[in-house]
């Protein structure tokens, strides 16, 4: 599953992006030392309720996560977290 994450955020929110087909993800912890990319996947566990890893995009803001769900339910629950865009 592709997204796109923003560090740095207010508040940790999960959305979904109908055009881009992604999430978008934004994260309290600046993008220093791992701590965003550590938020991204404990924030996204939590949601989904299933482990969520980075597979690529470490040092980037476009990032591959591997989400133990189907595309549809991850849709689903992004949206019903934090609406779509």
């Amino acid at each position: 599953m592709e997204a796109i994450v923003q560090p740095g955020s207010r508040e940790f929110a999960a959305s979904w992006d109908p055009k881009a087909n992604r999430l978008r993800v934004s994260v309290k912890a600046e993008a220093e030392k791992g701590l965003a990319n550590a938020e991204v996947v404990r924030e996204l566990s939590r949601l989904f309720g299933v482990p969520v890893s980075i597979v690529r995009g470490h040092k980037g803001r476009r990032k591959l996560l591997r989400i133990g769900l189907g595309l549809e339910k991850i849709r689903r629950r992004a949206i019903e977290a934090g609406g779509e865009l």
